[in-house]
């Protein structure tokens, strides 16, 4: 699934001040890569998987995924896209806290396909990360790195072609950051295209092509050869 962002700009008012938090931006990315972010708090990542994502809207440019041209698409299209196509892992985990660990997991397919296979798939996706004695637990009741895991599995109920990850390492320690990187490493080896943004150093180097990220502007880093 290519990845198509012409001229993108993004700016956000606060009172009588205008941030203007990405700049022209021009990238493709190629279908069944890894694109690795890297940069300082508040140079525009957060808002880049936003905008490719259409959570939100660009002020102007062009954000193309597959064939489907975000900007002129409907909401109900750009949904739809989202729903079928795109993992999103949130750095603030974005959990309903009136659900449970296992009902988080599956409100993404739950409208759309029979409960009893949402609920076996979302089964299978906590055992993989590790949370399946978690899955009646509310999250009040979990650690950060439970929250970021839960949202990890919740975010691969659909089989993504495209995952969307936003520091989805932050919360966890050693062993589960290494886990978690196994199971996306895994979905990419079968085809998945994967924008990753992290603070982790010891991920900077992990996937095709790494970009840092300042002040609304991408500077490639390196890419991998091959």
């Amino acid at each position: 699934m290519q990845i198509k962002l012409h001229n993108i700009n993004k700016t956000y008012k606060t009172g009588m001040e205008s941030i203007h938090v990405l700049k022209n931006l021009h990238i493709t990315i190629e279908s069944g890569n890894w694109l690795t972010i890297t940069g300082p708090s508040g140079s525009g990542k957060t808002t880049l998987l936003r905008c490719i994502s259409a959570i939100e809207q660009v002020d102007s440019g062009k954000v193309e995924i597959g064939e489907l041209d975000m900007m002129n698409a409907s909401e109900e299209e750009r949904r739809r896209f989202r729903r079928k196509h795109t993992g999103y892992i949130f750095q603030d985990y974005q959990l309903f806290d009136q659900f449970d660990v296992l009902t988080n997991v599956m409100i993404p397919l739950l409208p759309y396909e029979p409960r009893k296979i949402v609920e076996e798939k979302a089964i299978q996706l906590l055992d993989t990360v590790g949370l399946l004695p978690r899955k009646s637990h509310m999250p009040a009741q979990l650690s950060g790195g439970e929250k970021q895991r839960t949202a990890i599995a919740r975010a691969l109920m659909n089989d993504p072609q495209l995952i969307l990850c936003d520091e989805p390492t932050g919360n966890l320690d050693m062993n589960n950051r290494n886990h978690i990187m196994k199971i996306l490493k895994e979905i990419h080896r079968q085809g998945a295209t994967i924008v990753f943004v992290t603070h982790d150093q010891e991920l900077a180097a992990v996937g095709d092509v790494h970009f840092e990220m300042r002040d609304g502007l991408l500077q490639i880093k390196s890419v991998e050869a091959g």
